[in-house]
């Protein structure tokens, strides 16, 4: 019998598999309270379990659906990066952020929702290994157990911007975010819950008309579209225009907060560039937040200090919030792919300066 990840299961899922095994149904809330808020790491751990009933799950069920296959963490900020191997022998990243200094002593995770990415964009190192599969709720769900267990933290903020498009994985990305936010699971606020993606129409329509709760955050990347297009193909078939407009008309401002993410690059923070957010989001209800491009393997420069400077000055008497992000754990591959793409280029046998682990 092959064992199910039973992190894959919601809570009216396991509620289900109780009742056909003839137990309550207040048992699934207690395997649940088990699995996340305890953070168990095996049946046994479950001492108001029967040991019939533990037999009986450890039998049928997986717990853990990842291997930490390496962690480091940043000499700089503190920053601490994971890289896990699937039970199919691939790797994924998570990192945990500390953001100190902020009012609320933010503990960010940030998690990946699929193996590979799609999107092509090429600036991001995810891209390098392209697609490869989907997560399983249980894969996401599963790196974040792993980062609490082993760093000893309980972090109290996430955001899906790892490895991935989540609005390509929407179902098992929904599914992992409401887990976290049972109050018998994760018990993660939704208002500290951002949904990151590079622009999928469909996607963001339906998370949307669904009214998810979550936060939602947009990366837009350059201010004209035959440009965004050169470095992110999505904008072909998702034009960010067509995004916006629908997003004026139907985005629940007073529910959830929309970001719009900007990598900053030598090339796309002149004043034009700055003229035309302004233009852009000068009368939306949004938050611009700007990151400076990571060192990589793509052809792109980052900004200097005063670049960035200059910039941001430019963009001070925009009517909207605008925050400029650092790099995290740059002394430890941070940015999303880098970890697992030198694993890869490892495998592969590749000499392009990122094969040393």
């Amino acid at each position: 019998m092959v064992k199910q990840f039973i992190k894959n299961y919601s809570i009216g899922d396991l509620e289900d598999y109780f009742r056909s095994i003839g137990e309550k149904e207040y048992r699934a809330k207690q395997i649940m309270i088990w699995l996340y808020e305890k953070n168990a790491a095996s049946f046994h751990e479950m001492t108001n379990v029967s040991k019939k009933l533990r037999d009986l799950l450890d039998g049928a069920f997986s717990i853990n659906a990842l291997e930490c296959s390496e962690r480091m963490i940043s000499e700089i900020d503190g920053t601490e990066k994971y890289l896990f191997k699937t039970h199919d022998g691939h790797y994924i990243e998570s990192v945990l952020i500390k953001n100190e200094g902020t009012e609320d002593g933010r503990l960010t995770v940030c998690l990946s929702s699929q193996a590979g990415c799609a999107m092509g964009c090429r600036f991001c190192e995810t891209a390098k290994p392209g697609f490869i599969r989907n997560l399983d709720t249980a894969e996401i769900l599963d790196q974040l157990s792993h980062v609490r267990r082993i760093s000893g933290q309980r972090n109290n903020n996430i955001v899906f911007m790892g490895m991935g498009e989540p609005f390509m994985n929407y179902e098992s990305v929904m599914r992992a975010a409401d887990i976290m936010n049972y109050p018998f699971g994760f018990h993660i606020s939704v208002r500290k819950i951002t949904i990151s993606t590079a622009g999928i129409i469909e996607g963001i329509e339906r998370f949307i008309d669904e009214r998810r709760p979550y936060n939602l955050a947009l990366s837009l990347n350059d201010t004209l579209p035959e440009k965004r297009e050169r470095i992110m193909p999505v904008e072909g078939r998702n034009p960010f225009m067509e995004i916006s407009d629908m997003l004026s008309r139907k985005f629940p401002t007073s529910r959830n907060r929309l970001t719009v993410v900007y990598v900053m690059r030598k090339d796309n923070i002149s004043m034009d560039d700055a003229k035309r957010l302004k233009k852009m989001f000068r009368y939306s209800r949004i938050k611009l937040n700007l990151i400076p491009l990571n060192q990589g393997s793509h052809e792109y420069r980052p900004p200097t200090d005063e670049e960035v400077d200059r910039f941001v000055q430019e963009l001070e008497i925009m009517n909207v919030p605008v925050t400029v992000r650092k790099s995290f754990g740059r002394d430890i591959f941070g940015a999303c792919g880098q970890l697992s793409g030198r694993r890869y280029a490892t495998r592969e046998g590749s000499d392009n300066g990122l094969n040393t682990i």
